[in-house]
C-alpha cells in the first residue's frame, strides 16, 4: 500500500491532467458508470463534521472512499477545513491500494470541476473573474479557469479587507470593495465562502454571466439567494447530490421560486450531449458544485499511477 502525503499530491497531480480527469469523471457519472451513495456526515456540536464519499467505477478502474473532516472554523485560526484521507481498494479482492491526503485533493479537483463546467457553459469570450473568497480554493479556482479562459481582469473580494488585498497582490488581481463591484464587472463568478446564508443576489447578476456556486455543500447552507437560482440554467455534478444536499436549489423550491424540473442536469450530461448547456450569449448559468466521491476516485486514481511510476511516497506492507 502507498501513502501519499500532501506534498506528494501536488506534485504529482497537475491542473491540467486533473481537469481532464474531471471530464471523465462527469461524463461516468452522467452514463451511470460510476456508484456513489449520497455523503452522509456525523456532525460534531459546535466543531464540524466527517463526511464519508465511497464510490466505485462500474468498470472496474477504482472502488473506494472519502473520509473528510470539516471544520469552517480552522479558517479564522489559518488552519486548513477539510482535512483527511481518499482510501483506494483493488476492486477484485478489497486490498488496500492506497491512503491519500485528502485536502490537497479536494482543493485541486474542486477548482478543475468548476473549470470543466465554466469550460461548458461560460461565454466563450467571457476574459473576467470574480473570486467571493481568498483561500485555498480561491488560489486553486484562479488557477484552473486561467486553464479553461484567456482571463484579462481578476476581482477578489472578502471579509476582511486586507486579507484579500494581501490576495491580490501575490496573484496580480484586484481587490474589490464589494461583492456587487466584483460581480458587476466580471464574466465568471466563483463564489468559495464558507457563508451559511446568501451572499449573492441574483439582483446583482446580469445577462451573460456564470457563476460557479461553490463553498455551500450542506442543506442547511447557501451562498447565492433564491433569485440567482430562478433567474439561470442550472446545472449541478450529480443530480442526487443536489436534491439532498444543495441549500440553495432546496430553499428556492421552498419558496416557491422554482420547481424541481429547473436542475436542468449534470455536467456530465452537457458533455454527453444529452442536454444543452449555454443557449445564447445572454444566459446566465450556474454549476451547484458539491463534490462527489468520482471526482476524489478518478483524481486518486491519476496520482497513484504517477506515484507508481515515478516512485513516490512511502510504500508499506499492510
Amino acid at each position: 500500500m502507498r501513502l501519499l502525503n500532501g506534498d506528494a499530491v501536488r506534485q504529482l497531480l497537475d491542473m491540467a491532467s486533473c481537469i481532464e480527469a474531471m471530464r471523465k469523471a462527469f461524463r461516468l457519472t452522467s452514463s451511470g458508470q460510476c456508484e456513489q451513495p449520497i455523503r452522509t456526515a456525523l456532525r460534531i456540536p459546535d466543531k464540524g463534521l466527517i463526511g464519508l464519499m465511497p464510490g466505485r467505477f462500474t468498470d472496474g478502474s477504482a472502488f473506494g472512499i472519502k473520509v473528510v473532516s470539516i471544520f469552517p472554523g480552522n479558517f479564522a485560526k489559518n488552519q486548513v477545513t477539510h482535512q483527511g484521507m481518499v482510501l483506494l481498494f483493488d476492486a477484485e479482492d478489497g486490498t488496500p491500494r492506497a491512503i491519500l491526503d485528502a485536502h490537497a485533493i479536494t482543493m485541486i479537483r474542486t477548482a478543475a470541476a468548476s473549470a470543466v463546467a465554466t469550460d461548458v457553459l461560460a461565454r466563450k469570450d467571457a476574459d473576467s473573474l470574480a473570486l467571493i473568497g481568498y483561500g485555498d480554493q480561491a488560489e486553486s479556482h484562479l488557477q484552473a479557469i486561467r486553464q479553461v479562459r484567456e482571463l484579462d481582469r481578476v476581482l477578489v473580494w472578502g471579509r476582511d479587507r486586507g486579507r484579500a488585498e494581501d490576495f491580490a497582490a501575490r496573484h496580480g488581481a484586484e481587490a474589490a470593495g464589494s461583492i456587487e463591484q466584483a460581480v458587476a464587472e466580471c464574466d465568471i463568478v466563483c463564489m468559495l465562502t464558507a457563508s451559511s446564508t446568501p451572499i449573492l443576489s441574483g439582483r446583482s447578476l446580469r445577462p451573460g454571466q456564470h457563476v460557479n456556486a461553490v463553498g455551500a455543500s450542506m442543506p442547511n447552507a447557501a451562498e447565492i439567494d433564491g433569485e440567482a437560482v430562478r433567474i439561470s440554467r442550472f446545472f449541478t455534478d450529480y443530480r442526487a447530490s443536489a436534491e439532498a444536499l444543495a441549500g440553495e436549489y432546496r430553499d428556492a423550491i421552498a419558496a416557491g421560486l422554482i420547481d424541481k424540473d429547473h436542475l436542468l442536469g449534470e455536467i456530465g450530461d452537457v458533455l454527453n450531449g444529452t442536454v444543452a448547456g449555454r443557449i445564447s450569449d445572454s444566459d446566465i448559468t450556474c454549476f451547484k458544485s458539491l463534490g462527489m466521491a468520482a471526482e476524489d476516485l478518478a483524481a486518486a486514481e491519476l496520482i497513484l499511477s504517477r506515484a507508481q511510476e515515478k516512485d513516490i511516497g512511502l510504500a508499506v506492507a499492510f
